[in-house]
């Protein structure tokens, strides 16, 4: 079995030496949290897989021989033209090296192949985020937004484009787009007259449920919800500039909404709201059981006004979309402010006054 220590020996440092290629690259060239969390959760996992090896794993240092390894080659590495070539280069890398030790382990500690396997799809999930997400840029923006604001058009008291500067002039930076009702022609064309007069101001606009609207009117992204388009359609469809949030119920719909590429997530509902209908309130402790979890944008949703955004606060919030306790309100820019306000300070506001629901011309 000395042969294939060796082999399981060089292929561990393979897949180390790969990971950390790629980590670096999304620590120090990207910026990215979330895709270096990604990488370290895999070499997490190869630390699992060399626990599996048993007494194996002390055997596999004394198995090396670099000075008998006829396929040793210290030559000059394929020309890299890019930092994410070394990244791309570094994960196909450790992808071969992990498939290697998942098949050959098999012939010393059989208990090894399975962490080996589940190393490797993680790293095709690291991979997928280190590659095919928004860029780190708009990925920054979007977490230092701790409040989004939903926006449907009926809902809101008087103008949408009053409401819209309002709440630029108040801060809000970040804005969902929510219409049920409209047909794509006309959402397209609010869409993109919303996106224009909110990039004067570098604000993010991402559109609900309709990618080909985000598409036309050039938004910052898509949300999507759990019935819609699948997450890599979407991506697909936008491209990597995109930012793509996906509603989830439970930690293991937002894990799996991680997995898939998720920039951020919308998790709720955390109370009963009228403005969508919900199925289920699953209240703060979804929070605390998701936010620990996931390294990106956890947005609380349902329901949020100023009466209990502070309780979500103490369970683990930092963002949230909120769109009835803001946009009927008839101080849209103090209701943001004070929200923002009790978010991150802990500050208690007074319950804003709100208008009934009216439908209002466009």
């Amino acid at each position: 079995m000395q042969e294939v220590l060796r082999i399981l020996d060089a292929n561990l440092n393979r897949a180390r030496e790969g990971l950390r290629t790629a980590e670096e690259y999304a620590r120090f060239i990207l910026h990215d949290s979330a895709a270096q969390q990604s990488l370290k959760a895999v070499r997490r996992k190869l630390e699992e897989l060399i626990r599996a090896l048993g007494p194996a794993a002390p055997a596999l240092l004394a198995a090396r021989d670099v000075a008998g390894d006829v396929g040793l080659d210290l030559g000059a590495s394929a020309t890299r033209r890019t930092s994410a070539d070394v990244a791309a280069a570094g994960v196909k890398r450790a992808q071969e090296a992990l498939r290697v030790i998942e098949e050959y382990a098999q012939l010393v500690a059989a208990a090894a192949a399975a962490p080996a396997a589940q190393a490797r799809y993680a790293l095709y999930e690291a991979e997928q985020r280190l590659f095919h997400n928004a860029p780190s840029s708009q990925l920054a923006r979007l977490a230092k937004q701790p409040l989004m604001v939903i926006i449907t058009r009926r809902l809101c008291h008087g103008s949408w484009r009053t409401l819209l500067e309002d709440l630029l002039e108040a801060g809000a930076r970040c804005f969902q787009l929510r219409e049920k009702r409209l047909s794509a022609r006309d959402f397209s064309e609010y869409a993109t007259q919303f996106v224009e007069r909110a990039r004067r101001r570098d604000a993010l606009t991402i559109i609900n449920d309709r990618a080909d609207v985000a598409l036309a009117s050039q938004a910052d992204g898509v949300h999507l919800g759990q019935e819609d388009l699948p997450l890599s359609t979407a991506r697909r469809i936008l491209g990597r500039g995109a930012l793509i949030g996906m509603s989830c119920h439970s930690p293991e719909e937002a894990q799996a909404a991680a997995a898939q590429g998720a920039d951020y997530i919308g998790l709720g509902a955390m109370y009963d709201t009228r403005t969508k209908s919900v199925s289920k309130v699953s209240g703060p402790s979804l929070l605390k059981a998701v936010v620990p979890a996931l390294s990106l944008p956890i947005y609380a949703i349902g329901g949020i006004k100023a009466q209990n955004v502070g309780e979500l606060a103490e369970a683990g919030a930092r963002h949230v979309a909120v769109c009835s306790a803001i946009i009927r309100s008839r101080t849209p820019a103090k209701a943001y402010t004070d929200m923002v306000n009790a978010l991150l300070h802990g500050k208690k506001i007074e319950e804003p006054e709100s208008l009934p629901t009216t439908e209002v011309s466009p």
